[in-house]
């Protein structure tokens, strides 16, 4: 694991202190990495107050939960210039209250990584926390490690990192300087500093330059499964597409791909990316590269479009986010749904996907969001998604980009096929910007005014209102056809969303919420591990072949049985579970078999073709 600690002597610092009164110092060392524990040393700007508190982040932009990263802290200590400590307190899970503040010099803590905590509670999603593994790879996101004292988010920061000679820093910050081993970062403050993450192991690297901007790949494969440049090579296409889609050119310099390609399942039994305005970090498995490569697309065509929102469209909760007591914007449908919209969109519209394989896209989304509450005002769900609503908050994906899709139709109807969800973003992207917030309770009437009034009534009715999606009328508008519902019963294999535990290649069940009767009876839990299935070992090499030959043969009466690796907290390693049930047919009602229309008419084969290109 890693670790890190300053190099520097302390003359050095002491007399740098002097120097540089209006900036953090940060200082950490690769080198030294003890126990999976790493001391962070500050050398503090100049305080101003008697007391003063410092802090690490109760919660982050992109993560949308609590996770009071100041748990990961310990052995705290504040000194003046002399040495001699100074009084501190810990006020609460992320603070530690300073006393005689304006002598302060220095503050040492040290930092434990999320990934291998012993913290099991509120375990931190991979791309939201920290990994150190000593001279090996260390994963630096700055709001595990770094804090800020209380009302200084606006100073400069400057970041020290004292590194093995064969490692490099990936990231998307740009001032940065190198002398004897150790990379110096300079942010101008907090919010930019904390959007940064530093990813430092041995380099492999690829760089390609797309719409004005350079895009760096940096992979880590500890068994050297994939590489930068096979993900370059295989998401340079949806990076093109995504230039004609955002005008020709894209609104960065520089943006980064962090990625940590995982030979274990990680703590929290999920893989994925946190996005941030110009990066994105992912922990995905050591896949097979024919499976990595359209998972890899999928996800990165999602994370890089946040670079439209929240860098360039966002409320003043975001632009001025609280990091002690955060409070959520009512528009995580523009966010998170937009972005998830967008990056189908961009898919299909630009060739690498069929309308055939478009529509399927929908079609799940549509399924899917059945299982979340309909009449829940997607507003209200977004401004309570931390805790009233925090089970429904996974449907910003699926009924968020369907609010996504109906509003581009809608405006593709009202303009004769001149205006959408692309313009529209371009628009919003130049009235508010980087540096301009938007206020929550101003954005739908500011959308009507750039777009079209009857737009208004589509937020009241659909966004801040209960109705459901008019999914079936704006989809014809547009020549696509719901076709009859699927009542047909058929075999199944429970309905479950089924991952990968990359250090064996077994199935993973991942997600129960749209369990049918079948799975139900079987009796799956999340985080199941299929070892057998109907007496066969099952792994994804077979798993095609396995499951296709039980769908096809499977009989009414006939016995399934399963059997799976399930972990508890009595069983952490996990305890062999069998599970067995009679096979009976189930009914998947939701499948709407979308389709073009025969004989569609000229104005919808127009808002068809400005919509999505075919």
């Amino acid at each position: 694991m890693k670790k890190y600690i300053l190099l520097l002597s302390f003359t050095f610092c002491l007399s740098f202190s002097i120097f540089a009164q209006s900036e953090y110092q940060f200082f950490i060392d690769l080198n030294k990495c003890e126990n999976d524990l790493l001391t962070v040393e500050l050398i503090a700007p100049k305080i101003e107050s008697d007391e003063i508190l410092y802090r690490l982040p109760k919660m982050v932009p992109g993560t949308y939960e609590i996770y009071n990263f100041g748990r990961f802290a310990s052995e705290f200590e504040a000194t003046d210039s002399t040495g001699k400590n100074l009084t501190t307190e810990k006020v609460d899970a992320n603070s530690w209250k300073i006393s005689d503040a304006k002598k302060l010099h220095k503050i040492t803590y040290k930092v434990e990584d999320t990934w291998d905590t012993k913290q099991k509670e509120s375990f931190v999603f991979e791309p939201a926390g920290s990994n150190f593994e000593k001279d090996k790879n260390f994963v630096l996101n700055i709001h595990c490690m770094f804090g800020f004292f209380e009302g200084m988010l606006n100073t400069t920061y400057k970041l020290n990192v004292t590194r093995p000679s064969n490692f490099y820093g990936s990231s998307s910050l740009t001032e940065v300087t190198t002398q004897n081993n150790t990379d110096t970062y300079t942010i101008k403050n907090y919010y930019d500093f904390q959007d940064a993450p530093i990813m430092y192991n041995a380099p492999d690297t690829t760089i390609l330059n797309v719409g004005g901007a350079q895009i760096l790949i940096s992979v880590y494969s500890p068994n050297k499964v994939s590489s930068s440049k096979f993900i370059g090579e295989n998401i340079k296409d949806i990076l093109i597409a995504q230039q004609k889609y955002l005008g020709g050119s894209l609104p960065i310099k520089k943006y980064a791909y962090l990625i940590y390609l995982t030979a274990n399942t990680g703590g929290s039994g999920s893989n994925g990316a946190l996005e941030h305005s110009y990066s994105s970090m992912y922990f995905m498995p050591e896949m097979d590269e024919k499976y990595l490569a359209q998972t890899m697309r999928d996800v990165s065509a999602h994370e890089f479009f946040h670079i439209v929102t929240p860098l360039n469209i966002h409320a003043e909760q975001i632009g001025n986010f609280d990091y002690s007591n955060p409070k959520m914007s009512k528009h995580l449908w523009l966010y998170e749904g937009i972005t998830e919209y967008a990056a189908g969109l961009v898919q299909v519209k630009y060739g690498s996907m069929t309308l055939e394989e478009y529509l399927k896209v929908i079609d799940e989304k549509i399924k899917t969001a059945k299982y979340y509450n309909d009449s829940l005002p997607f507003t209200v769900m977004s401004e309570g998604c931390l805790d009233k609503y925090k089970d429904e908050y996974t449907n910003v994906y699926q009924k968020g980009a369907l609010i996504g899709l109906c509003l581009d139709i809608k405006l593709r109807a009202l303009s004769g096929g001149k205006y959408g969800v692309q313009e529209m973003m371009t628009d919003l992207s130049k009235k508010y910007g980087k540096e301009t917030s938007f206020k929550d309770e101003e954005l739908f009437d500011e959308i009507s005014k750039l777009s079209f009034p009857e737009i208004r009534e589509f937020f009241k009715r659909y966004v801040e209102g209960s109705e459901p999606l008019p999914l079936k009328e704006y989809l014809e508008m547009a020549g696509i056809g719901f076709g009859k519902p699927s009542t047909e019963k058929s075999i199944s294999f429970g309905g479950i969303q089924v991952g990968l535990n990359a250090a064996n290649n077994h199935l993973l069940v991942v997600n129960t919420a749209g369990m049918d009767d079948f799975g139900k009876a079987i009796g799956y839990q999340e985080y199941d591990e299929l070892l057998k299935f109907n007496g066969k070992k099952i792994n994804i090499n077979n798993a095609q072949d396995v499951l296709g030959n039980y769908l096809m043969n499977a009989k009414e009466g006939d016995v399934l049985k399963i059997s799976v690796l399930r972990r508890s907290n009595q069983h952490p390693k996990g305890k062999k579970v069998k599970l067995k049930t009679k096979v009976f047919m189930v009914t998947e009602p939701n499948k709407f078999n979308l389709a073009p229309v025969n004989n569609a008419s000229q104005q919808q084969m127009q808002i068809r073709s400005s919509w999505i290109g075919k």
